[in-house]
């Protein structure tokens, strides 16, 4: 499906009137972990399903699907067998920024297969700008603005991390304190604890932190599973 273009400005403000609107049905101040189910059922009044999406659709590559007419979104039950709460709560909520965002562009009389309206989440199209838009208001809800700035400022003093090294460089038998690459698991970590983010995975708060400037990585090394020891769980 095409979209039109939307600033990541535009997507975080959606994703914050989201919880505002959360806020005034459930009648109290929300703050992480942010409650990605309630928000579905309580402020957009959509069911959430959980259904084996590989038998639905056919493809192992299926995480999410929303389907506009009928109001449901249904998340593929196998996130629980195969990946962390976070995988699982980041897909919530990126089926819910296609609700947010999308339901409007989805023609219901072009629509000819047997699935219906749904917008159908593959990783086969990861990069498409539909699934980016999605990640990014997932990111905003999830990962609220001010209060990573203010998980971050208790964690590094609120002045931006700079990472220049990939492995950390060992001079004449000793560490140097400069951050590297390899550390990011542990600063995510942190990131999590300081603020409650106990439902984000930390590749997502890593990504999360660059997106907002306050983790630069001036390396050619991504700050992915890939850099991790094999005894590093993400």
């Amino acid at each position: 499906m095409k979209v039109p273009w939307i600033s990541k400005e535009r997507i975080a403000l959606k994703a914050m009137d989201l919880i505002e609107a959360f806020q005034a049905v459930a009648g109290y101040r929300v703050k992480p972990p942010i409650p990605v189910e309630d928000i579905i059922e309580r402020a957009l009044g959509l069911r959430l399903l959980y259904e084996d999406l590989e038998k639905v659709f056919g493809s192992n590559h299926v995480l999410g699907a929303t389907y506009v007419e009928s109001g449901v979104i249904c998340i593929n039950e196998r996130l629980f067998e195969h990946s962390s709460e976070g995988r699982l709560v980041f897909t919530c909520a990126h089926e819910v920024g296609h609700w947010v965002l999308h339901r409007r562009y989805v023609d219901m009389e072009e629509t000819n297969n047997s699935k219906g309206e749904a917008i159908v989440c593959s990783l086969k199209n990861a990069k498409a700008p539909i699934e980016w838009q999605a990640d990014h208001f997932a990111a905003c809800l999830l990962m609220p603005e001010k209060e990573i700035r203010e998980a971050f400022d208790k964690v590094c003093n609120s002045e931006p991390i700079i990472i220049k090294n990939a492995m950390s460089r060992v001079n004449m038998g000793a560490r140097c304190d400069e951050p590297f690459v390899e550390q990011w698991p542990f600063i995510a970590a942190a990131m999590c604890e300081a603020g409650g983010f106990s439902n984000v995975s930390k590749q997502a708060m890593i990504i999360r932190l660059q997106d907002l400037g306050l983790l630069i990585n001036k390396t050619s090394t991504e700050m992915n599973w890939q850099t991790l020891c094999s005894n590093v769980n993400v």
